[in-house]
């Protein structure tokens, strides 16, 4: 269940120097930094290049300490889209601003400075922005630049990726370019045409990545692409630990195809003689956290307000046990950063080494896949990939360093429906399994028809509980609105634990909680975006 939309959200650097009079952390190291330190410094990285030994960003990193001997936090410098439209018909959120509050947002300062880099208006502004990250913006001293820039003009990548020279009222010194590079671009809404997915989502991913690795001296150290779990997966038994990286997994339809697809273009640029990339991607679980709509958790608790409001009892399709491994967006950022640490202290053989797995071809659906449609219905597989002369060939490997991340409450539909009918006090259920069968028939033969019907009773009591409000909201990108592909029985089933072993991650959110839904709740009434009702 989720309602459709999509937009963008883009990339994060870090430079080596920033000489404003508060850029440097010195002093005593936190426990969560003490943490990275300690861990990185037990991995094998293998001899040093002379520019990665001490005094550069490696050393003070995993050394821990500064010129001086005292504990050091090297400077960060992030830079990415936000990624929010106001288009409240088509509103999306991804994790871009849940990876600001992680670096900038807490006592600890994972980041003297971050530029976001999208296309929207934050002054007046044109996306949504909530109250956090407003006031990361807004910030005194500043902890974020905001650079309206069309992502999509590769003539504007040049300044993207120039740091800048003034800042805070102090210069910034720079040795080389920046190091990191989080790529967190593309349409997540599953109803955007193909034409959509492959510009806004495919070859932007490509001709960025391009752009970063042919900066000479100012390319990046690191670059970390964000993807989703866009792919069709059995739902594995609970014994299992789900889907491993190296598992073949078809992508779900156009948006998974172009997604995927962005990652075989990604490997190729990295791969690419005289030039090169240092890529890592994380694949993320059903993601959501505070300020985040899309996915396919808080669609559930919306829907849940909605069986509250209507005072019925909240049924799901298919069987309870269904597997939905699930990553709060604060977790997510974690797992991004220290993907970031990882590829910079450890070298690229030995990142492939450890951690690279092949990315297939797909674009010939194979005929043993559980999910086969048959010849006669893959009529939704348009040609189009044939028309793109950048699709890297069949007969070409790609290879790439990619992490799982999932939490470890192993979500099920059983658990969020739970939690769902818990925040609101709801009964929850499952239809049984010959009404479901009777479900996914009609389904076959009508889907639009059961989809009108369904959206029909969501929309109407959502009209009257948005007018019903105190006070009233007139427009909200929130919605019960279901598009087809919500009703499919998808799972998300993904193993995890490379991403705990080789890079720390732990995290902080293992479970989706009753009390954290609350307060993503909260933070959404607060924004005027979630009716309130006495």
């Amino acid at each position: 269940m989720f309602p459709s939309a999509a937009r963008r959200s883009l990339s994060g650097l870090i430079p080596p120097k920033i000489a404003t009079p508060s850029a440097v952390s010195s002093g005593s190291t936190s426990t969560r930094t003490q943490a990275v330190i300690d861990f990185y410094s037990k991995l094998p990285k293998g001899p040093k290049p002379a520019s990665e030994r001490p005094g550069g960003l490696r050393g003070r990193y995993f050394e821990g300490k500064n010129a001086s001997g005292a504990p050091f936090l090297a400077t960060i410098f992030i830079l990415f889209g936000i990624g929010y439209t106001i288009d409240y018909n088509r509103g999306t959120t991804t994790v871009a601003r849940a990876l600001a509050l992680y670096l900038v947002g807490g006592d600890e300062k994972l980041a003297s400075f971050v530029r976001i880099a999208d296309r929207y208006s934050v002054d007046p502004p044109t996306t949504y922005l909530d109250k956090p990250f407003l006031a990361l913006l807004t910030s005194q001293p500043p902890l974020i630049e905001y650079k309206q820039i069309n992502l999509s003009s590769k003539e504007r990548h040049a300044e993207v990726f120039t740091p800048p020279q003034q800042w805070a009222g102090g210069s910034i010194s720079w040795e080389r370019g920046f190091d990191v590079v989080f790529d967190l671009t593309g349409e997540i809404g599953y109803d955007k045409p193909e034409l959509i997915q492959i510009s806004n989502t495919y070859q932007l991913a490509l001709t960025l990545a391009s752009s970063a690795a042919s900066l000479g001296a100012l390319k990046p150290r690191a670059y970390i692409r964000l993807t989703f779990p866009f792919y069709e997966m059995k739902s594995l038994s609970s014994s299992s630990r789900g889907h491993g990286e190296d598992a073949e997994l078809r992508p779900d339809g156009a948006r998974g195809r172009w997604w995927h697809e962005a990652l075989r273009g990604l490997g190729r640029v990295a791969s690419a003689e005289g030039l090169g990339l240092n890529v890592g991607v994380i694949r993320c679980g059903a993601w959501y956290g505070r300020g985040t709509w899309e996915g396919e958790v808080i669609p559930r608790v919306v829907a849940g307000h909605v069986y509250s409001y209507l005072k019925e009892d909240m049924k799901f399709l298919y069987n309870s046990d269904l597997r939905i491994n699930t990553v709060h967006t604060a977790d997510l950022s974690q797992a991004l950063y220290l993907a970031s640490l990882h590829l910079l202290s450890t070298h690229r053989a030995t990142v492939i080494s450890q951690s690279g797995v092949s990315i297939p071809y797909t674009w010939v659906p194979p005929s043993t896949s559980p999910f086969s449609l048959g010849k006669d219905k893959r009529t939704s597989l348009s040609d189009l990939y044939k028309t793109v002369k950048t699709i890297v060939p069949e007969q070409e490997k790609v290879v790439l360093p990619l992490w799982n991340v999932v939490d470890e409450g192993d979500s099920t539909q059983e658990k969020l429906g739970r939690a769902v009918a818990d925040v609101w006090g709801i009964k929850y259920g499952f239809l049984n399994s010959t009404v479901a069968t009777l479900v996914e028939q009609f389904a076959k033969s009508d889907f639009s028809e059961m989809i009108e019907d369904v959206n029909e009773m969501h929309v109407e009591a959502w009209s009257k509980m948005l007018a019903g409000s105190s006070p009233p909201i007139a427009s909200t990108p929130i919605t019960p609105f279901l598009d087809e592909h919500a009703l499919r029985k998808l799972a998300i089933c993904l193993d995890g634990s490379k991403a705990r072993q080789q890079l720390g991650f732990k995290a902080r959110y293992p479970t989706v909680e009753v009390g954290e839904l609350k307060e993503i709740v909260k933070g959404f009434q607060d924004d005027g975006l979630w009716p309130k009702l006495s």
